[in-house]
């Protein structure tokens, strides 16, 4: 069992070359930022500071999701936020925005990629805001930020079976389907909101150390993946 310390006719012919033209400017973007510094590393960068409206600050999440922004960018030498080629065995696609990737996210990956580079911070904080919206919502105000990192990192469906399976090692006794039903809501209701997520963030890791198992191209991914569960509790789960 694995542990780990818890301290995206004329009019025609024109559209199809503005196309080219966007296609290729992502993949100019991608060549050099191929060769920035592995995830790990990545990953221990302090935060970046975002410009944002009076009327976005009114929703105590985006700051949040601006930190998971932080944590899935990779940036270029200017400090935006860049069109990352991922590495084989990712299994998120052929690119990525701040880890909306062209595979599960393909619209929102491309136009996240068309945006000027210094306008893709707060757009895709905000993409991350709405896509985990559904789930977030629900879950009691302590632990909203970090259900929020963990629906995005690992889809909502994931972020619940990995709650569900916190709530059973913590005694209670829940279905592990996915499902943020109103059995599972009762429960989390009755457990330490921060114990819950250090429950949830030990059965991520357990189940990215079993997924490695069983395919070893997933081997190389799990340091960044350990660091990316601590870090999420570092920022997300002192309550």
């Amino acid at each position: 069992m694995a542990k780990f310390d818890i301290s995206g006719s004329v009019g025609r012919g024109f559209g199809q070359i503005e196309e080219k033209s966007r296609n290729m400017a992502i993949r100019n973007e991608l060549e050099p930022i191929s060769k920035m510094e592995d995830m790990a590393i990545k990953r221990q960068e302090p935060l970046y500071q975002s410009t944002m409206s009076a009327s976005q600050e009114l929703d105590p999440l985006l700051p949040a999701a601006l930190q998971t922004v932080n944590m899935e960018a990779r940036r270029d030498k200017t400090g935006n936020v860049a069109v990352y080629k991922l590495p084989s065995g990712d299994m998120g696609g052929s690119y990525e925005v701040a880890g909306i990737n062209d595979k599960f996210h393909p619209g929102e990956a491309s136009r996240l990629a068309n945006l000027p580079p210094e306008q893709r911070e707060i757009e895709a904080a905000k993409y991350i805001r709405k896509y985990t919206a559904p789930i977030v919502d629900k879950m009691p105000q302590e632990m909203q930020a970090f259900v929020q990192d963990m629906a995005f990192n690992r889809g909502a469906g994931g972020a619940t079976k990995y709650i569900q399976q916190g709530l059973n090692s913590l005694g209670q006794k829940v279905a592990v389907d996915g499902v943020l039903g109103p059995k599972t809501l009762q429960a989390i209701g009755t457990i330490q909101p921060s114990a819950l997520m250090q429950a949830a963030s030990q059965a991520q890791l357990q189940d990215e150390y079993t997924k490695a198992s069983v395919n070893p191209e997933r081997r190389k991914f799990l340091q960044g993946l350990e660091n990316r569960i601590n870090n999420r509790l570092l920022l997300f789960g002192a309550v």
